[in-house]
């Protein structure tokens, strides 16, 4: 254990790019979870309301 925080101490920049990946992934995670949404209303209202605007009718 002395030897691993003695090459950390003598050259920390791989370490510290480590460390950075691991934060930079983890919020590029949560950032992506909250662009596409879990299922519940997103930030954009449905306009479609479900009507029958342009459905095309039927008979002669």
């Amino acid at each position: 254990m002395r030897e691993l925080l003695e090459i950390i101490r003598a050259n920390p920049w791989p370490f510290g790019a480590g460390l950075f990946v691991v934060i930079l992934m983890i919020v590029a995670e949560n950032f992506g979870r909250g662009n596409q949404g879990d299922g519940a209303a997103g930030d954009l209202p449905d306009f479609d309301g479900g009507g029958g605007c342009g459905d095309g009718g039927g008979g002669d």
